[in-house]
């Protein structure tokens, strides 16, 4: 075979290497953009017509009777109980891994209030077991009621079982929360209860699914939503940050209406619920999930969202009203309840 051929034949490989490259590239983009489109859609399918009555994911299992398999003092949490409600007092009883003498709190809040102090405080006993009782506050609403424990406010010894910061807990009950702009990490277990129906509930264990693009500054937000007794609940998926602070209002069509909202933070795999009061009167409305950045979001979200949410894209994204070069993620859920 003569030199000429030989370097013709080696140039027609190196041209074809070089095109099957380019075109390995350019299916890789478009997967990569079809996977943004695909959350886009999802993004963009959350309307609900008719009563919202159909089944929606709660994003959590029940936890009231399970036994710890980790042994106490673990950094694998476990946690499990019952709440149960009279017409004085909210009573929690449960068990866990944590080792005697942790400290845990009984935090409760009432939808709609600013009331505080609704609190308790105990000690893990020897076997795992604790029992907290918070007093019930004297006025109506779906109430929220949370178990709590931090490394940080514990003695040395229980401290050091869980690192600088509660780096080294692991489980599904493990929360961040900043302090001092540090991201430390805590132990959450808690039950919505409705007072006018419910006299028993169990703790809730949550189930996360963290999505493959969390925490992109593409927001998708994906809700059902359900109605329980005279509740709207909103389960959602998203791709935000945990630590997120999203809100819940009632748009009403031609006037303006207080007492319709709820809010709160984003969990570790993007999801979050609120709840709101179903209006008794209107016909018609649109439910609407609002996440707007500020000066006090956590810090790393100022990174990948920017202080003014400048960062943000997607098709959810609005332009903030009050603030120039400020963005803002808007979710509307137009709802028709049943006659």
């Amino acid at each position: 075979m003569s030199k000429r051929r030989m370097i013709k034949i080696g140039c027609n490989l190196i041209c074809t290497l070089l095109f099957l490259t380019i075109l390995a590239a350019c299916s890789r983009e478009k997967a990569s953009t079809r996977s943004i489109a695909q959350h886009e859609a999802e993004a963009r399918a959350y309307t609900v017509t008719g009563n919202p009555n159909q089944g929606a994911s709660t994003l959590d299992e029940r936890a009231a009777s399970r036994s710890p398999v980790h042994q106490q003092g673990s950094s694998y949490l476990e946690i499990s109980g019952n709440v149960s409600i009279d017409e004085n007092t909210v009573k929690v009883t449960g068990h866990s891994n944590l080792p005697a003498g942790a400290r845990i709190k009984g935090n409760l809040a009432v939808k709609n209030s600013l009331l505080t102090g609704y609190t308790d405080e105990t000690a893990i006993q020897k076997d795992g077991s604790f029992v907290l009782r918070v007093q019930r506050p004297g006025i109506q609403g779906s109430m929220d009621l949370t178990v709590l424990f931090r490394p940080d406010d514990q003695v040395d010894a229980i401290r050091n079982l869980y690192g600088s910061g509660g780096n080294k807990l692991e489980g599904p009950y493990v929360y961040q929360y900043e302090e001092k702009e540090r991201l430390l990490q805590e132990v959450r277990i808690g039950a919505e209860l409705d007072p006018e129906q419910d006299r028993t509930t169990p703790l809730v264990k949550p189930v996360w699914n963290k999505p493959k693009d969390y925490g992109s500054p593409q927001v998708w937000i994906k809700p059902d939503v359900k109605q329980e007794g005279n509740y709207y609940h909103v389960y959602a998926r998203s791709n935000l940050l945990e630590g997120s602070d999203v809100k819940l209002t009632i748009d009403f069509p031609g006037r303006w209406q207080f007492g319709y909202d709820d809010q709160t933070k984003v969990m570790p795999d993007g999801s979050f619920s609120m709840r709101v009061k179903k209006p008794s009167l209107a016909n018609r409305y649109t439910l609407v999930i609002n996440y707007e950045p500020n000066e006090d979001i956590w810090i790393n979200a100022k990174q990948v969202y920017g202080t003014r949410g400048e960062r943000l894209s997607g098709s959810l994204v609005k332009v903030a009203n009050d603030k120039e070069g400020s963005k803002r993620i808007e979710a509307r859920i137009p709802i028709q309840p049943k006659s």
